[in-house]
């Protein structure tokens, strides 16, 4: 592999912040990059035969802006907001604001809650943080330290500690659910296998059992990884279902196929 394309030690990343402050940071960022095409845009001079490039060029803006709406809502999520404060905020039903950002705020949750650190977006919160504050105050002389301060945890390293322990408790924990995932499969070949012999029952319990286990993984993850709350309780109730609806069966039957609750919550 090319040495300027590694990616770098995941060990070696700064700490993050809280994901509430992770977020706003890159709210700011998101804020930066608009103000500056703006500026440069407003003393664009373009050429009268270069037809297009005006709407291009605000095109360009909108899709900067719509990334700021995205990392608005994120932001929100992390502070707390409700899908139906979101919804209310955007003058649609608290359905319309999941269906539309949902997806958004899970990509944000797969990545750890915490920025890319793509391009000027330094993974490094204080260098970031600074970067921002120095942007600012050339501008409009807010001092250099405007964004650092409006991140509490960039000064707070137990608050920073907590807040990357919780994420290595998520790691470990979807890294289990793939890993029960992989039993559940097992244990519904093990029950075709004993259909019909006295070990079914017992088989059958096992998978059910496996569906649990699965279940408060989920309803863990509901509790330490709060944007994606919603996601995870209703994935833990339809595998709680699963798992009572096989201890309820003598067997499998026509009503509720075996490819259906095997394949289940993949």
């Amino acid at each position: 592999m090319d040495e300027t394309n590694e990616q770098p030690d995941e060990r070696a990343r700064p700490p993050a912040l809280t994901p509430v402050d992770e977020a706003m940071l890159a709210r700011a960022h998101a804020l930066m990059q608009i103000v500056e095409a703006g500026l440069r845009d407003v003393s664009e001079r373009y050429r009268d035969d270069d037809h297009g490039r005006v709407l291009r060029d605000a095109l360009f803006m909108q899709g900067l802006v719509d990334d700021l709406v995205n990392k608005a809502v994120i932001a929100e999520r992390e502070r707390g907001a409700s899908w139906t404060a979101i919804g209310n905020a955007a003058d649609i039903s608290r359905q319309s604001a999941h269906e539309r950002w949902n997806t958004k705020v899970a990509a944000w949750v797969l990545m750890g809650r915490q920025r890319s650190g793509i391009g000027r977006g330094e993974a490094d919160p204080v260098r970031h943080a600074q970067y921002l504050g120095e942007w600012l105050d050339a501008l409009v002389g807010k001092g250099r330290d405007a964004v650092s301060r409006l991140l509490p945890s960039l000064y707070d390293g137990a608050a920073r500690q907590e807040a990357n322990d919780r994420r290595a408790e998520v790691k470990r924990l979807r890294e289990r659910t793939e890993e029960l995932r992989r039993e559940c499969d097992a244990a519904y070949t093990a029950v075709m296998e004993a259909a019909g012999t006295e070990a079914a029952e017992e088989k059958q319990a096992v998978w059910a059992a496996r569906h649990f286990a699965r279940a408060e993984a989920f309803e863990r993850l509901a509790v330490i990884e709060e944007p994606a709350a919603v996601e995870h309780r209703r994935t833990a109730a339809t595998l709680r279902s699963i798992a009572e609806d096989i201890l309820r069966r003598d067997g499998l039957d026509s009503e509720t196929p075996a490819t259906t609750q095997k394949g289940a919550l993949q």
